[in-house]
């Protein structure tokens, strides 16, 4: 998938699950009532419908998350010089660079202390991100995610949102990157913007 190709960024964010299926059924009936008096096709068999259906949305879900993924990357370029959602994410990924360093830093000097009785507990970083549904109830995460990976190369330690209290609130955490499990969905989130915009760039840590 290019780079810079073109998407309806209001069309795909509001996609759903059922909505594409209802389409490419559409599409199919009106495939076959625009030639009632041709050739009798070979009827698809429910596998085949069932497949082109999975295909439809698959490729809609690529182009979701790139379209997400280019406002993180370039969030002027793709919503303009002077847009206010610009000025937040470019802030949120300040917040989620600074909760980063902060970490590093700490698990360093804890490491070259010696005296393990003395330290800096470095399992909580307090951060307005915490506070944002769109990061710990929502789906936005994962993008803050990439762009640390990605953009500023920081693997050795990946955020998590962490749920406590019993899920009504949250604090970001960091977990080594080689014990780092992936879910399914953004594991395939990372490798959608990986070929993107990344193609010859390595995962590791992504397991």
């Amino acid at each position: 998938m290019a780079e810079n190709r073109k998407v309806n960024q209001k069309k795909v964010n509001s996609l759903k699950l059922p909505r594409v299926f209802n389409a490419l059924e559409d599409k199919l009936s009106l495939f076959k009532a625009s030639n009632p008096n041709g050739t009798p096709a070979t009827p698809m068999r429910a596998d085949e419908i069932r497949q082109k259906k999975i295909d439809y949305y698959e490729e809609e879900f690529k182009l979701a998350v790139a379209g997400n993924y280019r406002k993180y990357r370039f969030p002027y370029k793709t919503l303009g010089e002077k847009s206010a959602e610009a000025d937040s994410l470019t802030c949120d990924e300040e917040r989620i660079l600074a909760a980063y360093n902060l970490y590093k830093a700490v698990r360093e000097a804890n490491a070259s202390f010696g005296v393990y009785e003395t330290r800096i507990a470095d399992d909580v970083i307090r951060t307005p991100l915490t506070a944002m549904e769109q990061y710990t109830t929502g789906d936005e995460f994962v993008y803050l995610q990439a762009w640390l990976y990605f953009e500023k190369r920081s693997r050795d330690f990946i955020p998590y949102m962490y749920l406590q209290d019993g899920g009504s609130s949250c604090i970001l955490r960091f977990a080594d990157a080689s014990g780092y499990r992936w879910n399914y969905k953004d594991k395939e989130v990372f490798a959608i913007i990986q070929a993107a915009f990344y193609p010859t760039d390595s995962l590791p840590g992504v397991q």
